[in-house]
Formats: C-alpha cells, sequence, structure tokens
C-alpha cells in the first residue's frame, strides 16, 4: 500500500530493494540515474554514520533527485545498494497539504493517526493556533510548520526533507530543530537538503556533504 499527496509520500511497502546497512544509517552504492539525456548520478556511492544527514548544493545539483530515489518516488536507472524504502516518508519544498482540509484532516488524513492522539504530541503547540483552518487559509509558513508535524508524528524510519526551513523563520526554525532531534532519538534517521550554510550550528552531530554542479556525480564531499 502506498498513499501519495502531491509531493508528501509515504511509503508502506518494500521496494525490492538490497537492504544492507550493516553499520551505516545510509549506504548508497552502484547508483546510476539519468534524466532526460543527461546523466545525474552514474556509479554513486555514500556512506553516512549519523542518523542526521545535511545535503548541502546549490539548485539544481541532484539534492531533490537523490531524495526522491532514497525515499522510493523515483525509480533509478541502477541500484546495487540502498536504503529500504518502506515506511520511509518525504516533504518536498512544493506545498502539499490538500487545500480544501483543515490541518488537522490533513494530518489525520494521510498518517492515519487520531487528532486526540496527536493534539497530546508537544509539538502540537506550535500550530495548534491555526490548524483547524482551512490549509488555503493558512500561510506559507503555517502550511510548513504543519507539514513538518505531520512528518514527526509518523515517525517513519527514514525521513528525508527537501529543503526544510524554506516559509520558516528563524524563531520558528529554533523551534522545530528539538522535534527533528527528538524523532532521530528514536531510530529515525533524517537526511535533508539545505542550501544554507547554518546547519554546524543547527545540527551538531551531523554528517555533511557538498554536492558539486558537475555531472555525472559519482561521490560527494565530506565538509565535517
Amino acid at each position: 500500500m502506498k498513499s501519495h499527496e502531491n509531493g508528501h509520500h509515504l511509503t508502506i511497502e518494500p521496494m525490492g530493494r538490497v537492504n544492507k546497512l550493516e553499520s551505516a544509517t545510509i549506504e548508497v552504492a552502484g547508483l546510476s540515474h539519468s534524466y532526460r539525456g543527461m546523466q545525474i548520478f552514474q556509479d554513486f556511492s555514500l556512506r553516512c554514520d549519523s542518523n542526521i544527514v545535511v545535503l548541502r548544493g546549490a539548485s539544481g545539483c541532484g539534492k531533490t533527485t537523490l531524495l526522491k530515489i532514497l525515499s522510493g518516488n523515483l525509480q533509478p536507472d541502477k541500484a546495487g545498494v540502498l536504503p529500504p524504502s518502506d515506511v520511509s516518508c518525504l516533504v518536498l519544498q512544493e506545498d502539499s497539504l490538500f487545500p480544501w482540509l483543515t490541518g488537522t484532516e490533513c494530518i489525520a488524513k494521510i498518517t492515519g493517526i487520531a487528532p486526540a492522539t496527536f493534539q497530546n504530541h508537544p509539538m502540537y503547540g506550535l500550530v495548534a493556533s491555526f490548524i483547524e483552518r482551512k490549509a488555503c487559509r493558512m500561510s506559507y509558513g503555517q502550511r510548513r510548520l504543519v507539514e513538518l508535524f505531520r512528518a514527526i508524528i509518523f515517525q517513519p524510519r527514514y525521513l528525508y526533507l527537501d529543503e526544510p526551513f524554506n516559509f520558516l523563520d528563524e524563531g520558528n526554525i529554533g523551534s522545530v530543530v528539538p522535534y527533528f532531534l527528538d524523532v532521530t532519538s528514536k531510530n529515525t534517521t533524517l537526511v535533508l537538503s539545505n542550501h544554507h550554510h547554518d546547519d554546524n550550528d543547527i545540527f551538531k552531530s551531523a554528517n555533511i556533504f557538498k554536492f558539486t554542479a558537475q555531472f555525472p556525480t559519482t561521490a560527494l564531499e565530506r565538509i565535517n
């Protein structure tokens, strides 16, 4: 069974991949992928030892493509080793809430978690003042907070976030980060893309990797 909501995708079944993580939190080997005749990844490999992984790079460098492949939303041309995509969650940059539903309805519909349950979550206080509005009546920042709250309470094994801090001010970023850290302490591996260079201060234990703008990409530069 798979559940799709525009850019937000929860995968609840294996994708027939080779599951070989051993001591690594994320391991990729032999990944090749092309798009419209351009080779994006070629025999690409990546190995991480932290449960928080940050992908840096300019727009168009392949960050989103990699997140889609890791989460099972995009089938690569070839892959030897990929993390399992079962019970994974991908939140893209694009707004993925149903505009005609309230925030509460959007969360319950996709996660299957009853409002009475997630209303007791510590992060609920960040969204309580607007979560009963229809998504079309929320600001971009409010919708982003609802999307992140939904992903956090789902507690997937792998949580992939594409530029999660878009539309959030510094205060809201600071308020959300502790919940990211909390969910990673509960067997969730967090992989996020970020074009800002403030992740060293936000996620001190993260593995940080940098994309270049040169294709095809075979490996990433580890910068910490």
